[in-house]
């Protein structure tokens, strides 16, 4: 299913090349993502779109407000090309986080790197509260 595509100026734009740049694969799996999100289906990810969503998943109202005021969307909404920019984005830095605790390179947090992370960090971390967060 294709993914719907509507245009608005008074949304700003990120730079035009950065979508054409978009592998193929992200751009479907995203603009899916952008479909589910879209709740009343008019091209816009608003806070009643994202709430209605989120609370489908057990997550709070109030996410979705900090979600949009993190995106610095003026209008309250999000185009699908602002929300693929703000998506791989975050994408990026997760990896960037993901790959600072992944310090034996085999592309997994196990349980010593959680605790050696947390201890970096200053947080004494016990090995049965380790186990916890990689069971969550």
């Amino acid at each position: 299913m294709p993914y719907r595509n509507y245009q608005d100026d008074s949304i700003p734009r990120h730079p035009p090349h950065y979508l054409h740049e978009l592998p193929q694969e992200d751009e479907e799996r995203l603009g899916k993502l952008f479909n589910i999100l879209d709740k009343n289906g008019n091209g816009r990810i608003d806070i009643l779109d994202l709430s209605a969503a989120l609370k489908e998943q057990g997550v709070h109202h109030g996410y979705a407000e900090k979600f949009l005021k993190s995106t610095k969307s003026k209008s309250g909404e999000l185009s699908l090309a602002d929300f693929i920019y703000y998506v791989r984005e975050h994408e990026k830095k997760l990896r960037l986080h993901f790959s600072h605790l992944d310090k034996n390179r085999d592309g997994k947090i196990d349980l010593d790197e959680l605790i050696r992370a947390f201890v970096d960090l200053g947080i004494p971390l016990e090995r049965s509260e380790a186990t916890n967060l990689l069971q969550r």
